[in-house]
């Protein structure tokens, strides 16, 4: 293994507050019940406008497309004016990446966000020098599950084998399409139902060098710990 690639939220950043407020600010300006973290959570890998619909369903109205648009819009466009007023980093998630590196593995991430807030985020946060390259849903190359995005990160890092580092069944099933070993996070939005069994479980990312060996993946190793300069 010559690359990880990671999913972003769920996996390596806790977002799950300020996609809360920013989707229930939306729905009340529509006039629409807001949504409780619970369920956001189970529903923020859906993507389009599967939150907004959510509450839709809870209202008992009839709304029409028009109106699901335009609270998408509004709740889009909020959140990526303010995506990092709660954003943090899972434990381990720094300190992983810094290992990876320092250990002459290549590194990129592969979301479904769009381009201007994953990069917004990922500068508020000090992650951005720490990926060779960052895939987004907006992208010409598609969106999990398809396989596009995770075999287009690695022909832009010069990688020849990559592990899939993901909390949802998007990211399984793109691995699995690219032909990729796949780690699950279980702490993170999703679930791996629906697609086969992941290569491998973490409980946490401090973990993945351990049982990526144990799961027969020879992943090269550092000792170095903390910020790596890149």
């Amino acid at each position: 293994m010559d690359t990880v690639l990671f999913d972003l939220d769920g996996t390596l950043v806790d977002t799950l507050d300020d996609i809360t407020r920013e989707a229930n600010a939306a729905l009340r300006q529509f006039g629409l019940p807001s949504l409780t973290r619970d369920e956001v959570r189970e529903r923020v890998g859906e993507g389009g406008t599967a939150l907004i619909e959510a509450s839709v369903r809870r209202s008992g109205r009839r709304i029409d497309s028009v109106v699901v648009a335009r609270a998408q819009e509004t709740y889009l466009s909020g959140y990526a004016q303010r995506p990092a007023v709660a954003a943090r980093l899972y434990p381990g998630a720094q300190q992983l990446l810094g290992r990876l590196r320092a250990a002459g593995v290549r590194t990129a991430l592969c979301t479904n966000k769009a381009g201007p807030v994953t990069h917004r985020l990922l500068s508020a946060l000090g992650l951005e020098p720490y990926f060779d390259a960052v895939i987004t849903g907006d992208s010409a190359v598609g969106r999990k599950p398809a396989p596009g995005p995770l075999l287009h990160a690695l022909d832009l890092v010069g990688g020849t084998s990559a592990l899939m580092v993901g909390d949802s069944v998007h990211d399984l099933r793109a691995a699995q399409a690219a032909g990729m070993p796949v780690a699950w996070v279980n702490y993170g939005y999703g679930t791996p139902i629906g697609a086969g069994a992941p290569d491998l479980e973490l409980e946490d990312l401090d973990g993945l060098e351990t049982a990526a060996r144990a799961a027969g993946l020879d992943l090269p190793q550092s000792q170095m710990f903390g910020h790596i300069p890149v």
